[in-house]
């Protein structure tokens, strides 16, 4: 008897076909690596000497810390005065337009008061029980 488990075909499975599509990509990669390479890699090299002379001389100048920050000082100083001065301008004109209208409001009341008096004294009164009046 022979073996269920072996394969009596003797036929190979199918090629397989592809990785071509691979080849292609990493094909261009390298392509356009090298198209970038010349363009920027490429040129003649400058010398220092073509560029910048013999000597070079470079001198930097800072302020020390204290002189930064007593000039910083000044400024804030100056800053803090002008807006100070500022303010107190704002509030003297804001103090000025307050008490033109509270004597204007004064004037509206004291005309009112007194025509309120004036219709007063020519209206009759009429007593009515205890200390209430009617006015007519």
């Amino acid at each position: 008897m022979s073996d269920p488990n072996t394969n009596h075909n003797n036929t190979n499975p199918p090629p397989k076909k592809g990785g071509t599509s691979i080849a292609l990509i990493v094909g261009g990669l390298v392509v356009a690596v090298l198209v970038l390479y010349w363009l920027f890699a490429g040129g003649n090299e400058v010398e220092n000497t073509d560029v910048i002379g013999d000597e070079t001389n470079i001198s930097v100048e800072s302020e020390t810390a204290e002189e930064s920050v007593l000039e910083t000082d000044d400024t804030v100083i100056e800053n803090v005065e002008e807006t100070g001065s500022a303010i107190e301008a704002e509030v003297d004109e804001t103090a000025a337009e307050i008490g033109t209208e509270i004597e204007e409001t004064e004037a509206e009341v004291e005309a009112e008061i007194n025509e309120t008096e004036a219709e007063i004294e020519g209206a009759d009164v009429i007593e009515v029980e205890g200390d209430a009046e009617v006015v007519q």
